[in-house]
């Protein structure tokens, strides 16, 4: 196994991100534009994280028998986080330029990332995700609260080129705490994200009276202590070195940190009360596909399984009938798996119809398998004649008022 970057095994290991606490002026189109903008981002964001979470298994097991993640892993899993981190912070208008999809560190960065690799302690990596689960319930409530400032954040840019500089770093105080979250989650560090929750001090008042953040000189690198934030903009987007990962909020950063936390938390238990149109919409997009894909090739198995047993007479009737389920069976219990793997796309107001759906499937595959192993052809008569006509109409049935449902 290759050294560890820090030796032994440490409780507090900060995840340090790196970030101008100055808004950067911005065009404003780019801000109205921004939801779409993001849509390439947020695709190779979704492959990258597919990577990551089979990455993340076996760097799971690895941690889990050895006590640490290979030197590998901790670099694939930590360039992800930052592609991540880059992506976010351009979603949340915290960043002006396009950060593009270079999965490597690059020098103009206008997020860093930095992650300590250190040992773990094997039992609180096999009960990680449990620990997690009180700061990922606080993410949520979070998250939640944040929707209200975001929009206040994009209307606001849209009218001055800006973010308010409070709003501003209360976001990205969310995203920090966001990405620590992810890294604890991911075995790249050992402590829980609370820490710096609502940043790291208050800034100096020169820097207030002078609308730009100066980091303190324990920084790794510090802003120029020019009075233009327009310059401090541009020197904190230079290089990674300036950029700031110890952050002096102002007191009403985090105001509104504390009521983003409260305003999230009712939220979060009211959110299974309602649905999101515009995910509805997907959903009922990706479900009516699945349904009527199914359908139509269970449908087009079963005429054939109908027309093949309608034609098997004289001494090998029974061998016959029973070659047509071994025909038919396979194809529909494939589209029945499939009905029940995508459950998890069908919306709450068409998931009865879905269900009892997919019991008419279970039946008839069922009722196949029962021709395909019967050696009595009074029992394949039953099902053939009885059975499986009985189960089909029921199919059809339910089919149509699965499909009204969704496009109701």
């Amino acid at each position: 196994m290759p050294p560890l970057t820090s030796e032994g095994n440490r409780d507090e290991v900060n995840v340090r991100v790196g970030i101008s606490l100055a808004p950067p002026r911005q065009a404003r189109w780019t801000i109205l534009l921004r939801v779409f903008m993001v849509i390439p981002l947020y695709l190779v964001t979704m492959v990258i994280g597919i990577a990551s979470f089979f990455v993340l298994i076996v760097a799971w097991f690895c941690a889990l028998f050895t006590a640490r993640v290979t030197d590998g892993q901790q670099r694939f899993l930590t360039n992800a986080l930052r592609l991540y981190a880059n992506v976010e912070a351009y979603t949340y208008l915290l960043i002006r330029r396009w950060p593009g999809v270079t999965f490597n560190e690059k020098p103009d960065d206008q997020v860093s990332i930095e992650v300590d690799h250190v040992g773990l302690r094997r039992w609180s990596v096999f009960f990680r995700l449990v620990l997690a689960l009180p700061a990922a319930f606080v993410w949520n409530a979070l998250y939640l609260g944040s929707i209200p400032l975001l929009v206040v954040a994009w209307v606001w840019g849209i009218l001055t080129g800006r973010e308010p500089r409070p709003i501003h770093q209360s976001l990205a105080l969310v995203l920090r705490y966001q990405l620590r979250l992810q890294a604890y989650c991911a075995l790249l560090t050992p402590t829980q994200p609370f820490r710096g929750f609502l940043g790291d001090g208050l800034p100096p008042r020169s820097a207030i009276n002078n609308d730009s953040v100066s980091p303190p000189s324990s920084n790794l690198g510090a802003l120029p202590s020019s009075a233009d934030p327009s310059v401090a903009e541009r020197s904190s987007e230079a290089t990674p070195s300036t950029l700031v990962t110890r952050w002096p909020v102002s007191r009403f950063a985090k105001v509104l940190m504390v009521v983003m936390l409260i305003a999230g938390v009712p939220l979060y238990f009211l959110t299974p009360s309602f649905e999101n149109p515009l995910i509805v919409r997907m959903q009922d997009l990706i479900s009516r596909n699945v349904v009527t894909t199914s359908h139509t090739v269970t449908i087009s198995a079963m005429n054939q399984f109908e027309a093949t047993t309608a034609s098997c007479r004289g001494d090998y009737t029974l061998e016959c009938q029973q070659r047509a389920a071994t025909l038919a069976s396979p194809r529909v219990s494939h589209q029945a798996a499939l009905l029940l793997s995508n459950n998890v796309f069908v919306p709450t107001s068409a998931l009865s119809s879905a269900k009892m759906y997919e019991v008419d499937m279970r039946a008839l595959v069922n009722e196949l398998f029962t021709v395909q192993t019967s050696n009595s052809l009074s029992v394949q008569a039953r099902v053939l004649k009885v059975e499986i006509p009985e189960t089909v109409a029921h199919l059809n049935r339910d089919y149509l008022v699965e499909e009204a449902r969704l496009k109701g």
